[in-house]
């Protein structure tokens, strides 16, 4: 008799694992973003499914749709003891997600946002500025262990980058290469066009502080401000419009 509720549990949980419905990548999103991304009009299963991905703006009281994504479960990843998914939008992959004893693995990562809704999850004021442009960024192999060290590549590009804080102002295209190697990473910082030009680079690792070191130029009247807000990571090279970036601070 024991047996046989056992195998009836069993089953019961497997069906319900089975059906597990879409809404659960709306509350995953929603705890692991605090309440930053989440995922409207979900339909299907944790399996096969489809929604639209929102970011929550500045105020914190209405949500922004942005992209429209659909997802697959990859049953052959179960052969190496690993779940796997394959993620598109309007048709065009995105990129895979797999979990397995050995971390996780994203590959081929293509992704385009606007930039606030891709930067307004971001727990940090400077993220809420009202930052606009377009955002990509594209990953073709990135690995985490169980413990989180991450190793792998990553291209982020913002083009029109501006901010609410300053109408009418574009600041300029810019490209950040991004490589991690077993939890330390490196990242430059280059201008592909524009008015402001920031250029530089730095490094971060556990345990350590991150750091950067670059310029900045643009017109004068517009950067002469930048040392107030910048925390004493500006310095005037003595040039006209033209700064030395530092961080941390000397």
């Amino acid at each position: 008799m024991l047996r046989k509720l056992l195998l009836l549990l069993a089953l019961g949980l497997g069906f319900l694992v089975v059906k597990a419905p879409a809404s659960l990548v709306d509350g995953l999103l929603a705890h692991f973003t605090a309440e930053g991304l989440r995922l409207q009009r979900a339909e299907g299963t944790l399996w096969q499914g489809r929604g639209i991905l929102a970011s929550r703006d500045a105020s914190g009281r209405s949500l922004s749709p942005w992209l429209p994504v659909a997802w697959d479960f990859d049953i052959g990843a179960l052969t190496r003891l690993a779940a796997a998914w394959t993620f598109s939008s309007s048709g065009t992959p995105i990129g895979r997600f797999e979990a397995g004893i050995s971390g996780l693995d994203v590959t081929e990562l293509t992704l385009h946002a606007p930039a606030d809704a891709a930067l307004m999850p971001i727990p940090n004021p400077v993220a809420r500025a009202g930052w606009q442009g377009d955002l990509s960024i594209a990953a073709p192999v990135w690995h985490c262990t169980p413990t989180g060290t991450c190793s792998g590549e990553a291209r982020l590009l913002w083009r029109g980058a501006r901010a609410a804080l300053f109408p009418g102002r574009r600041f300029g295209d810019y490209e950040i290469q991004l490589t991690a190697r077993d939890g330390h990473f490196r990242y430059t910082l280059r201008t592909l066009a524009g008015d402001v030009i920031a250029n530089g680079s730095g490094e971060a690792a556990p345990g350590r502080t991150p750091s950067f070191k670059g310029s900045i130029k643009g017109e004068p009247e517009f950067l002469n401000r930048l040392p107030s807000i910048a925390a004493g990571a500006a310095r005037p090279t003595g040039q006209p419009g033209q700064f030395e970036i530092h961080w941390p601070p000397p």
